[in-house]
């Protein structure tokens, strides 16, 4: 009797430990394909980002306007931008205010650092269009604008142009 008793805990153990294993391993299978682990290198997307956090990117390829995107940029490393521009808008900054197709839109996630800088009697973003980095003025299917959060050191698409489709990973998962 005593013996059943211990053969029926091992089973018991044996079973829960190889249900552990097996749900971690998939787990990790599952999770390689939608997620990935990031960490940030840079100053860039201050003060939303430091250099140093890790974070959880969801794989995909549907983004939408503020999203925090990974992408490989043009020397093959991976960053973390701000989507300001969608595929088949006209992008254009003056006097701290984005404009999308001549239609001004806040940008919530920086007000403190464009009074900052205004204070100081400069402006937080350069004046620009999607012209003036792309020749066109509407951003081409399967291409996104991004900006840094921190706008005076961020390289970005006002350095490396437009991002492809293809070079993004996906998004900050929230």
């Amino acid at each position: 009797m005593q013996k059943k008793k211990i053969q029926r805990r091992k089973q018991i153990l044996r079973d829960t430990i190889l249900t552990a294993v097996i749900t971690l391993l998939m787990t990790v299978v599952i999770g390689s394909f939608f997620f990935k682990v990031i960490t940030v290198q840079g100053f860039g997307m201050i003060p939303t980002l430091r250099n140093g956090d890790i974070l959880l990117v969801q794989k995909n390829n549907e983004f939408q306007r503020f999203d925090l995107a990974v992408f490989v940029n043009e020397k093959n490393k991976t960053q973390v931008r701000r989507i300001i521009g969608l595929p088949g808008e006209k992008i254009a900054y003056k006097e701290d205010i984005l404009y999308v197709n001549d239609q001004p839109i806040d940008e919530k996630f920086i007000v403190d650092e464009v009074n900052e800088s205004q204070r100081n009697g400069k402006n937080f973003t350069e004046d620009f269009t999607s012209e003036d980095l792309t020749s066109t003025k509407i951003i081409p299917d399967g291409y996104y604008l991004v900006l840094g959060d921190n706008r005076s050191y961020a390289t970005d698409s006002r350095v490396y142009g437009l991002i492809s489709l293809e070079n993004m990973i996906g998004k900050i998962y929230s």
